[in-house]
């Protein structure tokens, strides 16, 4: 699956922006200066409805639905297609290829780039030349000798132009891939999967910054040095790395984001100044917990976990947050263990 980049969404809001602009010159050009009396319009009118109802299907998938979103990704490939179809439509209307709309062809050979890179470039390209050849046979009575050198010429742009311009897009999309791959090993936990301790203070200060409602919980694995010692690090690092995936597995993206602190500490900021749904969310992950057994050889073991949990106050800042959450964690770790601590409130297990 191609991700989809906010610089792509731009692009596609530009490319929707042409379409509106390229639909208006050419109903224009047509209309003006190629429509004679003893053709019929039925199908222009046919084909210009089509496009519009596209053009504002479009519309609706880059204003108004998520980018990652499948209604998104098939409305914006099909527009490949689609401005395809419309390309060859467009040129055998307006005197083939003696067009003044035939660099059209260019534009949708980026647009093909922009998903499948080199591949779409080059395929983009041999279908407008299939095309190109359709339109001579058809609209300009077939190749003639007169007319070789031009036609020539313009397959060689046609190739040239797809194949730099796929070799450029995919240049691109090879550093995107890496610089993406870079950023997740800077803020990416190498063990649990989880975002590390700097994504984590990047995110405590974009929170506090845009006075986002936040609630900061504090986690820490009880015993955690007797199962390294008991049954090795490796044991340990398994629970880590499950606790993690529980974590990652119960605290939906749009309600809360897991981090590993440090060591066997964990972090979980939740985008609600609710301790009620907060605690509902804690509760989804101390399920899968309590029924989470791991083994090890023939031994087979249970881990638990303290917490300690505070509710942002209006001008605490990211210290004052986490020291007061550190603090009720510290609390449950030396009175008894396997309990979420709230500030002024009793512990629940």
């Amino acid at each position: 699956m191609v991700k989809i980049r906010k610089s792509d969404h731009i692009l596609e809001i530009a490319y929707s922006c042409v379409r509106w602009f390229l639909l208006v010159t050419t109903t224009y050009v047509y209309l003006n200066y190629y429509y004679s009396a003893s053709q019929s319009l039925s199908l222009f009118w046919s084909m210009l409805a089509v496009a519009i109802l596209y053009m504002a299907t479009t519309e609706v998938a880059l204003h108004f639905t998520p980018i990652a979103s499948g209604f998104y990704r098939t409305v914006t490939r099909l527009g490949v297609f689609m401005d395809y179809f419309s390309f060859i439509a467009i040129i055998a209307l307006t005197d083939g290829t003696h067009s003044p709309l035939l660099p059209i062809a260019y534009l949708v050979i980026l647009h093909a780039s922009l998903y499948w890179s080199f591949r779409g470039s080059m395929v983009a390209t041999g279908m407008i030349i299939i095309g190109y050849c359709f339109i001579v046979d058809l609209v300009d009575g077939g190749f003639r000798i007169d007319d070789l050198p031009r036609h020539f010429f313009n397959f060689a742009f046609l190739l040239m132009f797809g194949f730099i311009g796929g070799i450029l897009v995919a240049r691109e999309r090879k550093h995107f891939v890496e610089k993406g791959i870079f950023e997740n090993l800077a803020k990416q936990d190498y063990l649990t999967g989880l975002y590390n301790h700097r994504s984590f203070q990047e995110h405590m200060r974009e929170a506090i910054s845009s006075k986002q409602p936040i609630t900061l919980m504090m986690g820490d694995i009880d015993y955690f040095k007797q199962i390294n010692d008991r049954y090795g690090h490796q044991a340990g690092d398994t629970v880590l790395r499950e606790i993690g995936s529980l974590l990652e597995t119960s605290i939906p993206s749009s309600q809360g984001r897991a981090f590993r602190y440090g060591g066997e500490e964990f972090a979980i900021i939740f985008y609600t100044d609710s301790q009620d749904k907060a605690t509902e969310l804690y509760h989804v992950f101390l399920d899968k917990l309590r029924a989470k057994v791991f083994e090890h050889g023939k031994d087979a073991f249970q881990v638990t976990m303290s917490f300690g949990a505070a509710l942002r106050d209006r001008g605490q800042g990211k210290s004052e947050l986490v020291a007061a959450a550190d603090k009720l964690l510290y609390e449950a770790k030396t009175h008894g263990k396997n309990q979420l601590l709230w500030a002024r409130t009793e512990g629940m297990k």
